[in-house]
């Protein structure tokens, strides 16, 4: 049986992968709002601060389409931190594309564990390369 950390890496991972599905599909703003949780900053590049929360911008107006919108994306050199056995960062690097546009970053995620056992997203930032 893997251990309990090994297993907060996999889940971490497959919630970062689920992320980043989601920022990849028509319209991620739902999808991303139910890995999230309400207090959670995204600090894509070239935007300001977004939250959920209601605050200005609402994720939803910055994730219009055709905001993230790839056809494919890799993450290669993940990376994950347990903070503890309720909360870690997972770090990468990202490649997508759409045609023949390249999208290139360094990204990082920082995840916590509810009462519930949900992993939800407390922060995304991506940094272009």
């Amino acid at each position: 049986m893997p251990s309990i950390h090994e297993r907060i890496r996999d889940d971490l991972l497959l919630r970062e992968r689920a992320l980043w599905t989601a920022l990849t599909s028509a319209d991620p703003a739902p999808a991303v709002e139910k890995l999230s949780s309400r207090e959670a900053n995204f600090i894509f590049p070239q935007k300001p601060v977004v939250t959920i929360d209601g605050t200005e911008p609402s994720l939803e107006d910055v994730v219009q389409p055709p905001f993230h919108r790839f056809d494919s994306f890799s993450l290669v050199d993940t990376r994950t931190i347990i903070l503890d056995l309720m909360a870690g960062v997972v770090t990468y690097q990202i490649t997508a594309s759409k045609g023949d546009q390249m999208y290139n970053a360094t990204g990082s995620s920082t995840w916590s564990q509810g009462s519930d056992g949900e992993w939800k997203l407390a922060c995304h930032q991506e940094t272009l390369l």
